[in-house]
């Protein structure tokens, strides 16, 4: 397992310690002493896990995710976290996370997918956390909201919570914590986060330390050459799906790794792909989208999703799907 920020820990520790209870007792079965976790780096994974299990059992609260969660704050993640603060915006932020903790983390992967209504914030575990996944999930989702209302001054009150566990005893206290509707017992673990959140202006935005942390994912793609398969390709993906139409083109998406447009464009060759495929791909999902979930003409749709010319959509369409825009919305209509 790899390494994972200390913060988090160190809140157990604080609140054991309020119950009488010794660090040393924390601590068994890591490999870590108090001061190496007040005062180290990273500690690694499975030391983490450890800490959270003995809390557990060491101060009978069942709501120790939930007591994290209270503290929750984006610069507990460290380098991730700090460029995700000072994002222009919202969406920008999750997409930090995103492609961060695709590159550099692997127990738990961060998934963004932008839908008619908002953007859904996933978490999928890659790795088994065990009995406490359940404070994993809780922290995570307070963590969301908190960042949300961070950047943007207002409760989130319009959210969807979909928590991937079964509703625990003590689950009304979660309405104390979390300002929107819960469920419980879903595939994955989600945040549904409505669409006037996504693009509000940041009053923490910085542009040159902004500029920074966007050098320092470009960094990290060139070091994943050979070593990840297809990292471009998963980066470009992941961006355009968090994104609304009109998507971004070849030289915001270039501009934001800091190489040319045709350096992109070589390095999706390379991984048998093309920024024109990716796009049209991401493009032909909201058009189904549109065309499922809505009433809006074609022409309409067209035009929603960036094209000036509802003859070149409606080719585009029949290119990739074998039919007509207008086919698709009545054999959509038949199955349903």
């Amino acid at each position: 397992m790899e390494n994972i920020s200390p913060v988090y820990a160190r809140f157990v520790l604080r609140e054991v310690l309020r119950l009488g209870i010794t660090a040393e007792r924390l601590l068994q079965g890591t490999t870590l002493t108090r001061a190496e976790l007040e005062s180290g780096g990273d500690i690694a994974m499975e030391d983490f896990l450890a800490i959270l299990q003995n809390g557990r059992n060491l101060s009978g609260n069942e709501q120790l995710g939930l007591v994290i969660g209270r503290h929750s704050n984006i610069i507990a993640l460290g380098q991730i976290g700090a460029a995700a603060a000072i994002a222009p915006t919202v969406r920008e932020g999750f997409q930090v996370l995103e492609h961060y903790t695709r590159l550099h983390i692997s127990y738990i992967r961060i998934e963004l997918s932008s839908g008619l209504h908002g953007l859904s914030v996933s978490f999928r575990y890659l790795q088994d956390t065990g009995e406490v996944e359940r404070f994993h999930t809780e922290s995570a989702v307070m963590l969301v909201q908190h960042y949300v209302e961070t950047l943007t001054g207002q409760a989130l009150g319009d959210a969807q919570y979909r928590l991937a566990i079964k509703a625990p005893t003590y689950q009304e206290e979660y309405a104390k914590w979390l300002h929107s509707p819960i469920s419980f017992d879903w595939d994955y673990t989600s945040v549904e986060v409505p669409a006037r959140w996504l693009d509000l202006p940041s009053p923490y935005y910085n542009a040159e330390m902004w500029k920074e942390a966007t050098l320092m994912l470009a960094r990290s793609l060139r070091e994943l050459e050979g070593e990840q398969e297809r990292p471009y390709t998963q980066y470009v993906t992941a961006l355009m799906r968090s994104c609304e139409p009109p998507l971004p083109d070849l030289s915001s998406v270039a501009d934001r790794v800091h190489m040319s447009e045709r350096t992109l464009n070589r390095r999706l060759q390379q991984e048998d792909t093309s920024f024109r495929q990716i796009k049209g791909a991401v493009l032909g999902s909201w058009a189904r989208r549109h065309l499922r979930e809505t009433n809006q003409s074609v022409e309409a749709i067209a035009a929603a999703l960036g094209y000036q010319d509802t003859a070149n959509f409606r080719r585009a369409f029949r290119n990739a799907q074998g039919c007509s825009p207008s086919e698709f919305r009545r054999q959509a209509i038949v199955v349903d």
